[in-house]
């Protein structure tokens, strides 16, 4: 599951308005504030769930750009920190050293906020939240100035931390008209059985030009227009086949976007109340500033853990379709992930 996206892209093709009317009330928000990490994880431990793996609040705490330190709080209760070698080498707290031989100054923290740590066979990697843990962050605080930190909070704006101001997430909506809009199939891409009998190098380009149309799509580029007349000494682009003339509606939201929002766009155009015609894509932009940026089905595996980076690489984009012959339904997922990064083993 995705930790936090900063931007999410949802396309398909226009005249499906019970699709549109369910996504346009979507909403969320999220806070904003400058505290000391002791201040905000006093204020949290009342949201933290401490009798199961789902709690009220996700935040992300920057330092700024002199500094290379960076924490998260995952939805689970459990606070990542990944510091730099002069605050790992003070702080007092015993950690990791990140994987790669480029970063290895970096280390990775990680404390439990919850009554107890995870009760799994990795459980070494969890600090518990204690004393020493406090003291800690206490001294590391009065050597800092406050962090930058964004958070979601479910409930009211009373359960809220004091001096926090309140964001709502942007969204816009786009209308783009006589664009080719592909037809894929479940054969052709879930299947693996491309008409042309090849299982391999022709699924492999089907797939990749199905990926291609949804970034082309998000960005609005003109070479999608059917009526598209672009130099091809400046660029060339082939639509995916078979595909038809038509328009798309393209809705963005940008903001600090917890995964819950997420979910509940992709339940949106899952549910069974929205139409069946054409496909709908999803794309989320991650935000790279984070050290976590995956949170694993199983509760008992660690997270993977990457560098921090404003400008690190982290997008999915996910393809769902209905078959209105036999009702059922097909997915495709393509992920890009950037250097420096656990998810690559």
């Amino acid at each position: 599951m995705t930790l936090f996206c900063f931007q999410i892209d949802v396309v398909f093709e226009s005249g499906q308005q019970p699709l549109e009317d369910a996504l346009l009330k979507l909403q969320s928000c999220y806070w904003t504030c400058e505290s000391t990490l002791d201040s905000f994880l006093d204020f949290v431990k009342s949201h933290v769930n401490h009798s199961s793996l789902e709690s009220k609040i996700t935040a992300l705490g920057l330092a700024g750009p002199a500094s290379e330190d960076v924490w998260s709080l995952d939805s689970r209760g459990f606070l990542t920190l990944v510091v730099g070698k002069e605050t790992y080498e003070s702080l007092g707290l015993v950690g990791k050293a990140l994987p790669w031989r480029e970063r290895k100054e970096l280390h990775v923290i990680r404390i439990s906020i919850r009554a107890s740590r995870p009760s799994t066979d990795c459980m070494r990697a969890w600090h518990a939240f204690g004393t020493k843990e406090a003291h800690a962050i206490r001294r590391w605080d009065s050597r800092r100035q406050p962090w930058k930190v964004f958070y979601h909070c479910e409930g009211t704006d009373d359960s809220v931390l004091a001096g926090s101001v309140r964001h709502e997430l942007s969204r816009r909506v786009r209308n783009s008209g006589n664009l080719y809009i592909p037809d894929p199939s479940r054969e052709a891409i879930v299947s693996r059985k491309h008409p042309s009998g090849d299982d391999n190098g022709e699924w492999e380009d089907a797939v990749a030009a199905l990926f291609e149309w949804v970034a082309m799509a998000s960005l609005a580029s003109p070479r999608l227009s059917v009526n598209d007349h672009c130099d091809p000494y400046i660029a060339v682009y082939t639509p995916p086949e078979p595909s038809h003339g038509g328009n798309i509606t393209t809705m963005r939201w940008n903001g600090f976007i917890p995964a819950s929002f997420v979910r509940t766009v992709l339940q949106t155009i899952t549910s069974p109340n929205a139409p069946a015609a054409g496909f709908v894509a999803v794309t989320a932009q991650c935000i790279g500033s984070s050290p976590v940026s995956y949170l694993p089905t199983e509760s008992s595996k660690v997270p993977p853990v990457r560098v921090p980076r404003r400008d690190a690489e982290d997008t999915w984009s996910l393809v769902y379709a209905k078959d209105p012959a036999d009702g059922g339904s097909w997915w495709a997922l393509a992920e890009s992930v950037g250097q420096w990064d656990q998810r690559w083993g």
